[in-house]
């Protein structure tokens, strides 16, 4: 699955992932060269919004406080890991389109 990471510090989430948010609300951490973004179980327990993008449900959230220095804009392959209850989207590794 695609994400983007753009440069003002949004982070990009599709509808088919953005639904595993329920609540509309995350919390993101930095784990090595990675942003974890991890549902919040209860709305009144705080997090991030994910803000709506658009119709079609696709969702945004501003991570910009969470990224490391020289953390590059643009397009992501990020994975949900079952394990963790996280989606882990790598920091420093853009993808290009061929």
């Amino acid at each position: 699955m695609k994400f983007e990471i753009t440069s003002t510090g949004y982070l990009h989430i599709p509808a088919e992932e953005a639904m595993r948010f329920r609540t509309g609300t995350a919390i993101a951490l930095i784990r090595g060269e990675e942003l974890w973004i991890m549902p919040v179980s209860h709305p009144g327990a705080g997090g991030l919004l994910l803000k709506l993008r658009n119709s079609r449900g696709d969702r945004s959230m501003l991570v910009e406080e969470f990224l490391p220095e020289g953390v590059p804009p643009g397009e992501r392959s990020a994975v949900w890991d079952d394990q963790l209850g996280a989606l882990r989207i790598p920091l420093f590794c853009s993808s290009t389109s061929a």
